[in-house]
């Protein structure tokens, strides 16, 4: 109505101009046109976005790009670092010690998730024999019944037994509940049995730690989604059965594949699925793997990982990954880079806060094995032999003596290194302080061997002695002249001329000769080491979780499986004529025990310490005997812990380089960098 209403005044309104208009009047002097009104222009205001941040990059540099990704092909430094990052756990190795990841608790014995069973066993049957070894029981095999747990109460099978009882391990493991892959898949118990259903298949190269524990598996099942059971050979006592647990892996993608195309399936061996803090996005051959975080990790509610991105470049020398570190090409340096070859340029850098260099003695060491009794002795030593240098043990700690090792990790190892006086860590719970130690004293050693009946016969002590002794296996006369074997690398090369120099002024002379790794440590029996051919050389080992006394065991010498100890003049010597129809080398040419060392009291502790589970007391007491029975008999010389070494930025923080760890990575969730860091690795 209102719009009608303003339609008729406007009608109205022009009529009365119109009138107006018919009218004459004066012409209006003319005006300036009226300038025409800008058209306003119209501004649209929009809120201004808030800044976003970038996306978050951790660039790790590695000194080797990883041949393989697949967790069942061997491990190698650079597929550690990697695979620390897409997995996490299951069980990590931390100060000695084991903490779970993925799982509820590590089971034990007070809580009943681990228990001794009794149970039935038939003829025919896989067992753990008396000695410790793996056996059918049959006619002649001994074994422990229910309630025994030494030799002294073994039993020795006959037929008319029938079924026997006997005691057998079961352990019960958890998952945490709500574990998932990083595709989202809910990750089960049953992707734990399907691994050990791969390492289980011939066609899987799964390495030894692997292989040891699958033969002493009875049995390895699934009972729910979280909780699979574990059960041991009967007579098999685990000292470490809170670690089989068998790491999952994805049955939901590679289920489809046979064990043999996992090896190089690009699934599993390129771009591994893991639960861990990243996930794999592609890998540039020879130049990087690049990962982003894993939205499904179990640790996102705690806010890790830190990083959106991470990045693994492989670097092509030390002198580079310490320039790409300066720079900022890189926040981390892990221990594939050699830095302790360009450790005096590292450590300059760090006293200028540059970077931040950490050094830890790693679980990686060298022993010196001394040939005590050469695979030519089982016949009867001959005059053609070599002297028995060594069946005297005062020979044996004598060369100990003069072994300078402390000038050795000083030059060789830049000081990073340290001397070790038995085959276990200082650091572990299990080490004994109290063995006997071997310093270098050149006038100890040289007095041993006098005693020994090794002479100075030219007044200079430089020149080899002598052999003037009661007789022995040794011809008059014979010199003091030992051939020793080692690695070929330039390291190796360096610390055989300090001992060289040293074991001169003993009056030792060494004939150093450095070997291809695959030629000195081949197979028996033909490998110089194994098949018992040699008088000193350099073995390197790792520390495993249960101290490896086993190393100097009877039963573990390589020799001909067919020879009784009544063949073999020496083993007769010690044993008598009460074990003469026993085998003299029962592992045949398996054996690892190069130094065909013997005695009876370390063979006891060390089969008493593997037969026995943590919290008997016996475990703890054998470990210590059986490392002061080695210290004294020097089979081995024990010569010095490998150190490792990583180094970070300066503003680094969250890195933690444990001795103990198989990855320096370990702890890569935690890792951070920035104003974020309030106390940075120093």
């Amino acid at each position: 109505m209102r719009r009608l209403w303003v339609i008729i005044a406007s009608v109205a309104l022009v009529a009365v101009l119109a009138a107006c208009g018919s009218k004459s009047a004066p012409t209006a002097a003319p005006t300036a046109a009226p300038k025409p009104t800008a058209t306003p222009k119209i501004v649209l205001i929009t809120p201004t976005p808030a800044p976003t941040k970038p996306p978050r990059v951790l660039t790790i540099c590695l000194g080797r790009e990883p041949r393989s990704l697949y967790p069942l092909a061997g491990e190698t430094r650079p597929m550690r670092a990697v695979l620390s990052a897409v997995y996490d756990g299951p069980i990590e190795f931390r100060t000695f010690g084991f903490q779970p990841v993925i799982l509820e608790k590590l089971p034990n014995v007070a809580d009943g998730d681990a228990k001794i069973a009794e149970v039935e066993v038939n003829p025919g049957q896989k067992i753990v024999d008396a000695r410790g070894n793996i056996a059918v029981l049959q006619e002649g095999v001994s074994f422990l019944p229910a309630g025994c747990h030494t030799t002294r109460c073994a039993l020795k099978y006959t037929a008319d037994m029938g079924t026997v009882t006997m005691e057998q391990l079961q352990v019960t493991f958890h998952l945490l509940p709500g574990l998932k892959w990083a595709d989202g898949k809910p990750l089960t118990a049953s992707d734990s049995v399907f691994t050990y259903r791969l390492v289980s298949s011939p066609d899987t190269p799964a390495h030894g730690r692997y292989i040891n524990r699958l033969r002493h598996t009875a049995s390895y099942t699934a009972t729910n989604d979280t909780t699979v059971v574990w059960k041991g050979l009967p007579g098999y006592r685990d000292p470490t059965y809170y670690l089989n647990f068998w790491m999952p892996l994805p049955e939901h993608l590679w289920g489809k594949y046979e064990p043999k195309e996992l090896v190089s399936a690009p699934e599993s061996s390129r771009k591994p699925v893991g639960w861990g803090p990243y996930v794999i996005e592609n890998w540039q051959k020879g130049k990087e793997i690049r990962l982003r975080r894993n939205p499904y990790y179990f640790r996102t509610p705690e806010g890790l990982p830190k990083f959106d991105y991470l990045v693994f470049r492989f670097v092509q020398s030390p002198q580079q990954a310490l320039s790409d570190l300066q720079s900022g090409k890189c926040d981390v340096l892990d221990e594939s880079v050699d830095l302790l070859s360009v450790s005096k340029q590292a450590d300059a850098l760090a006293k200028k806060g540059k970077i931040n260099l950490l050094y830890a003695q790693s679980t990686d060491f060298e022993r010196l094995d001394l040939g005590i009794r050469p695979v030519s002795y089982d016949d009867g030593w001959q005059q053609t032999d070599r002297p028995s240098f060594f069946d005297d043990v005062r020979v044996r700690q004598a060369l100990a003596y003069c072994l300078d090792r402390e000038k050795a990790v000083k030059e060789v190892w830049e000081g990073h290194a340290e001397v070790m006086d038995s085959y276990v860590p200082s650091e572990s719970p299990l080490f004994n302080s109290e063995v006997q130690k071997y310093s270098y004293d050149p006038d100890k050693g040289a007095a041993l061997l006098k005693t020994a009946g090794w002479v100075d016969d030219d007044g200079d002590p430089t020149t080899p002695r002598v052999y003037r002794g009661e007789p022995a296996n040794i011809p008059w006369g014979a010199k003091l002249v030992l051939n020793y074997w080692a690695p070929d690398t330039p390291r190796e090369a360096k610390a055989a001329q300090i001992f060289q120099q040293s074991a001169a002024a003993c009056g030792i002379q060494l004939k150093v000769k450095l070997w291809k790794p695959t030629e000195l440590y081949a197979p028996a029996p033909k490998g110089p080491v194994y098949g018992r051919k040699f008088d000193v050389a350099v073995i390197p080992m790792r520390m495993t979780v249960n101290p490896p006394c086993h190393l100097w065991m009877r039963d573990a010498i390589p020799g001909d499986s067919t020879l009784t100890v009544k063949d073999v003049p020496w083993l007769l010597k010690i044993f008598g004529k009460t074990a003469e129809d026993e085998k003299a080398f029962p592992m045949g040419w398996a054996g690892w025990n190069d130094t065909a060392y013997v005695n009876t009291d370390l063979d006891g502790y060390c089969r008493a310490a593997n037969n026995s589970l943590p919290d008997d007391k016996i475990y703890k007491t054998a470990h210590l005997k059986a490392q002061a029975i080695i210290a004294k008999g020097v089979p081995s010389i024990m010569l010095y812990r490998r150190p490792r070494v990583a180094a970070t930025r300066s503003d680094f923080c969250g890195f933690v380089l444990d001795p103990s760890t198989s990855s320096d990575l370990w702890n890569i969730e935690n890792y951070d960098y920035g104003k974020q860091c309030s106390a940075p690795n120093k």
